[in-house]
């Protein structure tokens, strides 16, 4: 066996790749080669690991294999014009395999993948692939290879994309023309150059077409005007080919006539020329950027502030490349790599500091677009394509917190967010050196990463930062994740000051923020137990303010993206917090981005509320448990028509709907959160379902109410009302309960990270909160109804007597008990899903442990029949009782 003693790698760059000889004799580049293989396409063979003297070269991407066989299919005109769906179709020989498409343009070649764009589809002999909104990038020949008895056989078809607004390059679109001023006014419009000759054309002005070509690019048209028109006029540009279609653009011009306000021509920030007063003034960016500068002028004649919307060239040409990448076009196992080193270059030149917030912005979204990329194409990123991506990351950590990252947020008020979630997400794909750990020191990041297997340890790494971290997974949470499980542990030291609420008046961040990632050869994992240890910041350490002089309580939170409209915010959802003085240890059950904020007003876990909640919990059940009782006792007293059945009948089921919510709520506090718990999930399913039985209970009584009084002429029965009232008020909620679990279990997002409930997080928790929601409404409706009902009776038509009186002892009933449970549960909802303040969980938790006293007093006590039977009932002995009628003689029809 011969061993070399040395090894190199090489990769190729975009639109290039090793030959099939080069790439049968030697291994793929580690991470970037491997990982490719799990998809649907053979990995292109652009990075290689040489262990000889021998060096191949890299050929362009169609020279690297040898064709046997190509056709030219007859060209496709994409009829329907620029930014419409297209689909094109290549009939390939029975048993054809290995199926690629690439795309040959004025740019290069490149490979073609599934995007968000791009759709392949074989069935058979039959590929297709589909294109939605095509523009000029997707223009040019198409390519489909695969592998027939061996040989390597291709399909071409040239893709023809009309002229579309795309083409046009940006030009001053309105301008004022002073008709004082001696000085002429010259308009242009420029398209780029997609080859073959141009009719250029101005209308008015000069209607008759002017030939354009040649190898510049752009290519503009002019138009001179010697004299002012006689008001706003509308100079319409026109570019026609014989083969490209037509593209126009339009040109506003406003004359300023003698006597006419306009604000005079000017060189602060550019040269403005004088512009008439109601009109916008439009400056290009200056050579280099692109985008251009307005500033208007205002009725009176005044110059207002100029609005800048000028990017760096490079940045933009940058993005646009990421985001052909992830529209389908180009190899993410290539492209990627070579984007980042791109963009540390790009951010570590200076184009991101000290200038226009939309630099930063378009680093930041290429960076935002390569990381959903790298973790669609599943890939594994080398040591030294992640140093690259976090140096960039350093160098946008460097952006001033003030004035310049608030004019960022002003453009995107996620961006912060973002940058975090494109920094987790590539970190989270590195692949470390086997067998040796792989750590990267940068001022404002620092990482540690650690392949594990075959033989699993503990990770237990330690942070020598300014406050420390600490972070800790057992041995016997990374064995259950499968193998080749990678962890990766990031600390972000600036990253606290640009997060939205990190520096709120009510709680700040007291340390840095961490990452946490575990990835395992079967994918990233989600649900791990993490420990970590926080120390906090002394006096203004970490660029924040002084703390107040009253005593502030530590809380573990992560960075929940998802939370105000994907702007992000700080969530304390399955963590657990402890720690001393000087430092809080959190413990956590899934993965993402932690720090701890010092709170003022921290959400409260006190003895206080955990008295009040069992107190009133106990005695909610207690006095349920008296309501049934009562209802037993005076039943045959108080049931003496059918609205009387049905009333007393929906009140036993609220109460018993609530009683056992309780008892299953009672119970589920005191089990522990885990999603793996087959009791924790029934508790919170028994609980659900429960809860929204007692609300549809409600329902089925205010329906109930509603069919009494108004449809006077349709009496109901007993037999035919009690199967509907049964399947309203426990088959509905019984289908919302069972759904939710379906929906949401398998993904691992039924359940609360702290206690057995529904998850806020996953939105499982709107699965209670619309349905009830959508009770309280209704009956708000309906008591509305029912009240004009009351409030002019009918003499000749309606129930009467015991019946009437039953009907407003109801309406009664429920205009308290609808505002109370709905009050309840409006703030239930708002302390699940949001940040609440401290009167608020201590009104949801007192109104929502006295719910089954409100039905003792307003639905059973208050009750002036039930209060006289009661009293009967017990004032006599049994041996004196007469015997109550029965039931069935009332309600026989």
């Amino acid at each position: 066996m011969m061993v070399f003693g040395y090894s190199r790698t090489c990769r190729c760059l975009p639109g290039y790749q090793y030959s099939d000889r080069d790439c049968s004799r030697f291994q793929g580049c580690g991470g970037l080669f491997q990982a490719a293989a799990s998809l649907v396409f053979t990995p292109p063979c652009d990075c290689l690991r040489w262990t000889s003297e021998d060096p191949g070269y890299c050929l362009p991407l169609l020279e690297a294999a040898t064709v046997a066989d190509s056709q030219q299919l007859p060209p496709e005109v994409a009829s329907g014009g620029a930014d419409q769906d297209l689909t094109l179709s290549f009939s390939l020989k029975d048993g054809a395999t290995e199926v690629k498409f690439y795309l040959l343009s004025s740019q290069g070649v490149k490979e073609i993948f599934n995007g968000t764009q791009v759709t392949l589809l074989q069935n058979g002999s039959e590929v297709e692939l589909r294109l939605s909104s095509v523009s000029p990038d997707w223009a040019g020949k198409y390519i489909c290879r695969y592998l027939y008895e061996n040989a390597l056989h291709e399909l071409t078809k040239e893709l023809i994309v009309p002229l579309g607004t795309a083409d046009l390059i940006q030009t001053r679109s309105q301008l004022s023309m002073n008709c004082s001023s001696p000085e002429g006014l010259t308009l242009q419009c420029c398209v780029q150059n997609r080859g073959g000759e141009l009719r250029a054309s101005w209308n008015p002005g000069a209607p008759d077409p002017v030939r354009l070509g040649g190898n510049g690019d752009p290519l503009c048209h002019f138009l001179a005007l010697n004299s002012c028109p006689s008001g706003d006029t509308a100079y319409l540009c026109s570019f026609e080919s014989d083969h490209l279609g037509t593209v126009q653009t339009t040109v506003l011009v406003a004359p300023i006539q003698a006597g006419d306000r306009f604000c005079p021509g000017e060189n602060s920030t550019g040269r403005w020329d004088a512009t008439k007063a109601g009109q916008v003034a439009e400056l290009l960016c200056p050579e280099g950027t692109d985008g251009k500068m307005l500033r208007s002028c205002s009725p009176g004649g005044t110059w207002e502030n100029v609005q800048d919307s000028c990017t760096d060239h490079q940045l933009l040409s940058g993005l646009h490349e990421a985001q052909l990448l992830q529209a389908g076009l180009g190899s993410p196992q290539t492209e990627v790599p070579w984007m980042i080193d791109w963009l540390k270059a790009e951010t570590e030149s200076g184009n991101i500091q000290g200038r226009n917030p939309r630099d930063l912005l378009a680093a930041l979204d290429t960076m935002d677009i390569i990381s959903e990329v790298a973790l669609g194409a599943q890939m594994r990123l080398e040591s030294s394509v992640v140093s690259n991506l976090l140096a960039a990351a350093n160098t946008m950590l460097d952006v001033d917190p003030g004035p310049e990252w608030s004019a960022v947020e002003a453009l995107s008020p996620s961006a912060a967010s973002r940058l975090l979630q494109s920094i987790e997400n590539l970190a989270s794909l590195l692949l470390p050196p086997s067998g040796s750990p792989y750590n990267l020191t940068l001022p404002n990041l620092e990482l540690q990463s650690t392949q594990m297997g075959p033989e699993f340890e503990d990770f237990n790494k330690g942070f020598d930062t300014d406050p420390p971290l600490r972070v800790h997974i057992e041995e016997e949470e990374l064995l259950r994740c499968g193998q080749n499980v990678t962890v990766t542990s990031l600390v972000l030291k600036k990253l606290g000051r640009i997060l939205p609420g990190s520096r709120g008046a009510k709680a700040r961040l007291g340390s840095l923020v961490m990452s946490n990632s575990v990835t395992a050869s079967n994918g990233s994992v989600s649900q791990v137990e993490v420990q970590m240890t926080f120390g906090h910041w002394n006096g203004t350490g970490g660029g924040q303010e002084e703390e107040d002089e009253e005593e502030r309580v530590a809380q573990c939170v992560f960075w929940d993206h998802s939370l105000h409209g994907r702007v992000g915010g700080w969530s304390a959802e399955g963590c657990q917090t402890s720690g001393a003085e000087t430092a809080t240890k959190c413990t956590c059950r899934h993965l993402t981005s932690f720090s701890i904020l010092m709170s003022a007003h921290p959400v409260p876990d006190s003895f206080a509320l955990t008295f009040l909640g069992t107190f009133g919990v106990c005695a909610s059940i207690l006095a349920l448990i008296a309501t049934l009782a009562i209802y037993y006792l005076v039943w045959t007293s108080v049931v003496k028509n059918k609205v009387a059945y049905f009333r007393y009948t929906t009140l036993v089921n609220i109460a018993l709907s609530l009683l056992m919510a309780s008892f299953w709520f009672l119970g589920a506090s005191r089990l522990a959160s885990d999603p793996e718990s087959k009791l924790c999930v029934a508790a919170a399913f028994f609980t659900h379902f429960c809860y929204l039985a007692m609300f549809f209970w409600m329902l089925v009584q205010a329906l109930m109410l509603f069919h009494q009084l108004v449809f006077v002429f349709h009496q109901l029965s007993t037999r035919s009302a009690l199967p509907a009232m049964v399947s309203l008020g426990y088959l509905c909620p019984f289908v919302i309960a069972m759904a939710t679990v379906a929906a949401f279990l398998p993904r691992g997002g039924y359940l609360h990270q702290a206690v057995c409930w529904l998850s806020s997080r996953s939105k499982a928790i709107y699965a209670f909160s619309v349905p009830v929601l959508a009770v309280v409404s209704a009956n708000a409706l309906i008591l509305f109804v029912v009240l004009l009902k009351l409030m002019r009776p009918s003499v000749s038509e309606g129930p009467q007597g015991e019946e009437w009186k039953a009907l407003v002892s109801i309406f009664k009933a429920l205009l308290i008990l609808t505002p109370a449970f709905g009050l309840t549960w409006g703030l239930g909802v708002i302390t699940m899903t949001s940040e609440a303040s401290q009167f608020t969980h201590y009104m949801f938790t007192i109104l929502n442990s006295l719910q089954g006293v409100f039905i003792l007093i307003f639905g059973c006590l208050m009750d002036k029949k039930v209060r006289g039977a009661l009293c009967k009932r017990l004032c006599k002995s049994p041996a004196s009782q007469t015997k109550s009628e029965t039931l069935d003689s009332k309600l026989s029809n």
